[in-house]
Parts: C-alpha cells; structure tokens; sequence
C-alpha cells in the first residue's frame, strides 16, 4: 500500500475513525487510548467530543502539559492513507504506573481490522521508536498477547528481544488479563 503517512491526530479524520471504531466490534482500539474519551465521558460518535479528545492526545505530548492522574505523558501517532485513518500507535514516555511496568510497556498499536496483512504495524512501530529516540530513551518495552503471532513477529523485526512470557496467573488477577503475555525489550542506542 503506497501512500502511507504516520501524522499527529487530527479532528479532521473523525468519520474515517468512526468508520474504523465500527470494525473493531466493541474490542480494545489498541494504540488509539479512547479509554481517555470514557475518562471524560466524551462520545467520539460526537464531532465536538472527539475534537476534545484529538486535542488531549495532542496536549499529553507537550513537555508542560500534566496528564490526568494515574497516566504518563505519552506522543501518539495515526496512519492514515489520504483521508482514511488505519491504526494509531501511543508511545508512553516512561513507565511510570504498575500498570505499564508489568503489561502495557512503553509502545502500544494497533491496526483497524480492514487494514491488517500490509505490514501496517511495523510502519506504525518503527514512527514511535524514531519518537522514543527523540525523546532520548535508552530502550522501551513492549508487550503482546502470547498468541498474536503477528504482533510478536512486528515487535521482533523492530529489533524486539523477548524477556519472557509471564502467565496469565502472574498477571491476570492484577490486570484482568486472561492470556499469557510476551514481554520484549527494544534497545534504541
């Protein structure tokens, strides 16, 4: 697929990511953190609502803007094809809760369902590592179910070594997860 751009969110994309929100049938959006848009009770079905939400992923990046409690500043980028939206990628700027120590990590993305099998990923991946190395990090972590084996061969072919598979009874009665998860680390030097 040519034509492919990693750009910052933009309130300009709200149908493209509408659309995007209908394929994904009430599972987690991966990368996009619309937790924040339930956080503040804002519906991203609603034009000024998902302009307050654009905004607030644009704001977590800047160096003077505090996050809500209990997050970390974070930079967020969004692929897109012309004017449609095909996955975002977050990329937390330090691991600062239990939460993204044991399970989140520092990079999460993810692709709309429609978009997958182009090596979407990868492109979105290898955008955040340029940012984290930007931001001067020595290296990030990364994290995937055990059985998405797609996610586990982009995180390796962007240079991901596996630290170990923690057991869903490590990690699930604290996080809620119901599968073993992969734990990479990325060295950015």
């Amino acid at each position: 697929m040519t034509g492919i751009e990693l750009i910052e969110p933009t309130a300009s994309l709200h149908a493209s990511f509408i659309r995007s929100t209908a394929e994904w049938a009430g599972t987690d959006q991966d990368g996009a953190s619309v937790f924040f848009a339930a956080k503040y009770g804002w519906d991203l079905h609603n034009a000024d609502d998902f302009a307050q939400w654009v905004q607030l992923l644009k704001d977590l990046e800047t160096p003077d803007f505090t996050p809500p409690e209990g997050f970390v500043a974070q930079s967020t980028l969004w692929l897109v094809h012309g004017d449609e939206y095909l996955g975002a990628a977050s990329l937390r700027h330090e691991l600062g809760n239990d939460f993204l120590r044991e399970v989140g990590g520092h990079i999460g993305y993810g692709i709309r369902p429609s978009a997958r099998g182009n090596r979407l990923a990868r492109i979105a991946l290898a955008g955040s590592l340029e940012q984290a190395r930007n931001l001067g990090l020595p290296r990030v972590m990364l994290t995937c179910n055990d059985s998405n084996i797609a996610s586990a061969r982009t995180i390796e072919a962007c240079g991901g070594v596996l630290e170990s598979i923690a057991p869903v009874s490590e990690i699930g009665p604290r996080f809620g997860s119901r599968e073993d998860l992969r734990r990479y680390w990325i060295e950015l030097g």
